[in-house]
């Protein structure tokens, strides 16, 4: 039986754990905006030794605004279902937080 999360091995590990149909809809909600956006994944949903956790995203856009951050959000809800959401939008990577994130997550 196919396994339904969509993952990226590395070195035969598995390092992301979002269903398929959740990426898709993440990818979907964030292109709608700014289909040039750059959008990784980090924190808890790339360590498979963890379980549960919020999906946190990391979005590189000079397009995309506080307001379309919301929007996004909601979006997301309404083809998922309500899931704590963190994401950080960002026209570049400044800060030690988005080096991190950006070094460790995955890009969607």
């Amino acid at each position: 039986m196919k396994n339904p999360v969509l993952c990226a091995i590395l070195k035969n590990k598995v390092i992301m754990r979002l269903l398929d149909h959740e990426v898709s809809a993440i990818k979907r909600s964030v292109n709608q905006f700014d289909p040039e956006a750059e959008l990784y994944l980090f924190g808890s949903r790339v360590d498979d030794s963890k379980r549960g956790g919020d999906i946190d995203l990391l979005v590189i856009s000079g397009k995309i605004t506080r307001a379309d951050r919301r929007k996004i959000k909601l979006k997301i809800y309404d083809e998922i279902g309500e899931q704590r959401i963190d994401m950080i939008v960002t026209a570049k990577i400044s800060t030690p937080f988005h080096r991190i994130a950006l070094s460790e997550g995955i890009k969607l």
